[in-house]
């Protein structure tokens, strides 16, 4: 796709996402708004009934604790009506009354001074009486009298020496004074009070205002059972969020237009360099490194022309240079190549010329004589040099080998295998496995033969004992396996057990070559393992070969 199709789909897409955002982020604002009115309202719901509860048990307690005074109790007396008036007066109460404990109503008292016409009549059927002599501080149910009034009537027990005497039943007018007004004034303007009886009366109502469109939480009084619904209107909320809709937008026009009219400019000023510095980079993608460019406008762009082009400079001539080392590696590796077909065929196979020619004269050579000395060095220098050409071919091989061309090998056959070739060179020697072998495999290629065989005749080569004894053993961990190399020879010193890995290194009365060890190393690092020597038990040496496990 072109550039400029990118910049201005870039541009669309900014604009799509910021225009998105906005309304999203106002949907947001929107639900947080709701919400947190929501969260208001309950509060203010709850606080209500708390405070609402509060009241009806301070009138509980006010009438349990007049009922504590023994001049209550006297029915019918002059004392008794005292006590009656005092306690009215001194409360917020409209009126009192005492029922003696088989129901007769004994004295009653009124705000206004007046009822007696109540007094000896029969109350034991009213729903107050019987619960406060069952020892309950009972709060009815709202009754309208004649006055329209809505009238709540508290009654609890009179005690006199542990018996129930009596009940003091104390009236309360719900509509008089302030009781409920005082509650709706702590309300906001567009929220409007309910309260409901048990039987779902309507107590008390304060409309909203405006009184429409509403969001409604409801909660129960504790003391009375009645409910109380704290509504609120939506208009406000919505109107709120239409200004909020307004400034948005507006602001969403501005930041879309600055938008526009700064992508115009930034496509006038920068796209034409932008093109150009595009088609230069893929000219550096397809390694056209002789590739300029010329860019116009500001400083930066100027700068940027410069550091570009001496970039293809400077990769030009890393290609030039990259060309030639691979020209001269390609070189060595056929120089390699040869010296390692010269191994295999020319050179090797004069020497066993040599040997096969030295055998012939054996039979000729007088034994005991000098002649036999000199053929017996023959022999085995010539042997020696068979044994430095297959190990010089063997490190070409580790020189041309492709690590990807690893697989898996199975370690029993191929250290079975070594075992027994070993053995047939060396007569003389006891080479052994450590039986069971595991059936385990690792991942190397063909060459790892040469590590293990290199290690065996190794240990038979440094051997001074007369019968040098060998043993292979191998132990299968988690995720590596782990081959040992015991021998009963000298050993190694430990300040040597480093060094003998180095590149023709050799003991003074070795018969090798001293590339084997450094040969094994070598592989045992491309197989991504480790290699290295420790001390046997109770003589000689321990070569360990740690092998990561094929999956």
């Amino acid at each position: 796709m072109k550039t400029k199709r990118l910049f201005l789909l870039l541009i669309a897409l900014i604009a799509v996402v910021l225009s998105a955002s906005v309304v999203v982020g106002f949907q947001h604002h929107k639900n947080a708004l709701y919400t947190h009115e929501q969260e208001e309202l309950e509060h203010t719901t709850m606080h209500l009934q708390s405070e609402l509860d509060g009241q009806l048990a301070a009138l509980q307690r006010t009438t349990e604790i007049g009922a504590t005074n023994p001049e209550l109790t006297r029915h019918g007396s002059t004392s008794q009506r005292r006590a009656l008036e005092t306690f009215v007066k001194q409360s917020s109460f409209a009126g009192a009354s005492v029922i003696a404990a088989n129901g007769t109503m004994t004295t009653i008292v009124a705000d206004s001074g007046r009822p007696r016409a109540a007094v000896g009549d029969d109350f034991s059927d009213r729903t107050y009486f019987r619960r406060a002599m069952d020892g309950e501080t009972y709060v009815s149910e709202p009754i309208e009298a004649d006055s329209g009034n809505l009238i709540l009537t508290i009654s609890t027990p009179l005690s006199e020496n542990g018996t129930r005497v009596g009940t003091l039943n104390a009236a309360f007018h719900l509509e008089h004074g302030n009781f409920f007004p005082q509650f709706a004034s702590t309300l906001e303007d567009e929220q409007g009070l309910t309260i409901e009886s048990q039987s779902g009366e309507r107590i008390y109502t304060a409309a909203p205002s405006p009184n429409a469109d509403l969001m409604e939480r409801q909660t129960t009084l504790s003391e009375t059972g009645w409910t109380v619904a704290v509504s609120e209107s939506r208009v406000p909320i919505q109107e709120r969020s239409r200004e909020l809709t307004m400034l948005q937008g507006s602001a969403l026009v501005f930041v879309l237009g600055t938008l526009a009219l700064f992508g115009w400019w930034v496509y006038r000023r920068n796209l034409a360099q932008l093109e150009e510095l595009l088609a230069g980079f893929e000219a550096i993608e397809n390694q056209e490194y002789q590739t300029r460019i010329t860019l116009e406008g500001a400083d930066e762009w100027q700068r940027i022309e410069h550091g570009f082009n001496q970039l293809c400079r400077t990769l030009d001539g890393h290609m030039h240079e990259r060309q030639a080392y691979e020209r001269r590696l390609e070189k060595q590796r056929d120089d390699l190549e040869t010296l390692n077909q010269v191994l295999r065929h020319d050179i090797r196979n004069d020497l066993q010329i040599v040997l096969a020619y030295a055998d012939l004269l054996a039979d000729h050579v007088e034994a005991g004589s000098d002649s036999e000395e000199y053929l017996e060095t023959l022999q085995d220098s010539a042997s020696q040099a068979v044994e430095l050409t297959k190990t010089a071919r063997e490190m070409a091989d580790v020189m041309l080998a492709n690590a990807d061309g690893q697989r898996q090998i199975r370690l029993r056959p191929l250290i079975t295998d070594v075992v027994a070739d070993v053995q047939s060179q060396y007569a003389d020697a006891d080479v052994s496995v450590a039986e069971p072998l595991p059936e385990t495999a690792v991942l190397a290629n063909e060459m790892l033969e040469s590590v293990f065989r290199n290690l065996v005749k190794n240990a038979i080569q440094h051997n001074d004992k007369a019968v040098p004894e060998v043993t292979v053993s191998v132990r299968d961990d988690a995720s590596e396996v782990t081959v040992r190399i015991a021998d009963n020879g000298p050993g190694i010193p430990d300040a040597q057990k480093d060094e003998i890995f180095g590149k023709g290194k050799r003991g003074l009365d070795s018969a090798g070559t001293g590339l084997g060890l450094y040969l094994a190393q070598t592989l045992v690092d491309a197989y991504g393992g480790d290699i290295w020597v420790e001390d046997n038990d109770p003589e000689g040496a321990v070569f360990v070969v740690t092998l990561p496990k094929a999956e």
